[in-house]
């Protein structure tokens, strides 16, 4: 039986097509849009009309194509958005009602725990059964940190802070300024000291997210996101640190010409780098590994079929 999940994040939304073999789920396909849901969200406390009809549409082409491979059946996942925004019962009504699938709206703990499940599976690397793992899910509206075994999350915390809602805070210019840059990097690390002690608890640094995909994207030079490659791989702090100089030098629209930038995010990457730095930094870690798997996998995992 071939399932499908679709998260809808605050800046994309993501499909996952995955097929049981045994006692083994296999990807068949991951794909995805950025549709901003969560564009103005800080300053107004609601959805924009333009963010919902994007949102609903890309929704409503991924069903689809997803019937047309054969999905048998569908889940429908919302996070940080769906949550926080005023509106959200309007886009939740608009979203079923075109779509005639019900919406299951996460809480922060699940969007945390599922995350873990995500992220810590499929990894090829030999672990100690010991090894303790921080998997920190930077997103466009939340930041999710968990620790615990391959798996197994134990504690998770998420902040209510994303690339999406510090670009809009801080990053105002284009290209932003110095002391722009400045001032987004000394909000972040407040903002995430909280989860430090799961962070340095850790023996092992787990990275996921859109931003921690990107990454992956630019550090092996593809032209687009590949999974199988990304998943596991390792970075050290210097390889985000390059690329964020590189890119907080460019305008959106230069930004948006870097191979392998996915269309939409060069105007969210810069925070969410910075993110990713000020995460290193309270970890204490030289190392990381990055995940292409989160939520989805986790969900699927998790959820009995």
């Amino acid at each position: 039986m071939r399932v499908a999940i679709i998260d809808i994040g605050t800046n994309a939304v993501r499909y996952l097509l995955a097929e049981r073999k045994g006692n083994e789920w296999i990807d068949i396909e991951v794909g995805g849009s950025i549709t901003g849901l969560g564009h103005g969200l800080v300053e107004r406390g609601e959805l924009s009309p333009i963010a919902i009809e994007a949102t609903i549409g890309a929704v409503t082409a991924f069903i689809r194509r997803l019937k047309a491979l054969e999905a048998r059946k569908f889940i429908l996942l919302g996070t940080e958005p769906v949550r926080k925004a005023n509106n959200s019962a309007i886009f939740i009504e608009r979203l079923e009602k075109t779509t005639g699938m019900p919406l299951q709206i996460l809480s922060a703990d699940d969007e945390a725990r599922l995350a873990f499940i995500g992220a810590t599976s499929g990894l090829k690397i030999h672990f100690h059964i010991d090894a303790l793992f921080a998997v920190a899910d930077v997103g466009g509206g939340s930041t999710e940190v968990s620790l615990g075994k391959l798996q197994r999350p134990e504690r998770w915390l998420s902040i209510p802070i994303g690339s999406r809602q510090l670009t809009e805070k801080f990053l105002v210019d284009d290209p932003p300024t110095s002391n722009q840059l400045e001032n987004c990097k000394q909000f972040a690390l407040e903002q995430i000291q909280p989860v430090m002690s799961l962070l340095r608890e850790a023996n092992v640094l787990v990275l996921t997210g859109g931003t921690a995909a990107q990454l992956g994207v630019f550090r092996l030079n593809l032209r687009q996101f590949e999974p199988s490659r990304i998943h596991g791989l390792p970075i050290r702090p210097n390889i985000v640190r390059e690329w964020l100089e590189k890119l907080s030098s460019l305008t959106i629209s230069d930004r948006r010409q870097v191979q392998g930038m996915e269309r939409g995010r060069e105007t969210v990457i810069i925070a969410g780098l910075i993110l990713l730095l000020a995460i290193f930094e309270l970890s204490g870690k030289e190392t990381a590994l990055l995940s292409a798997r989160s939520v989805m996998h986790g969900a699927l995992i998790s959820m009995s079929f």
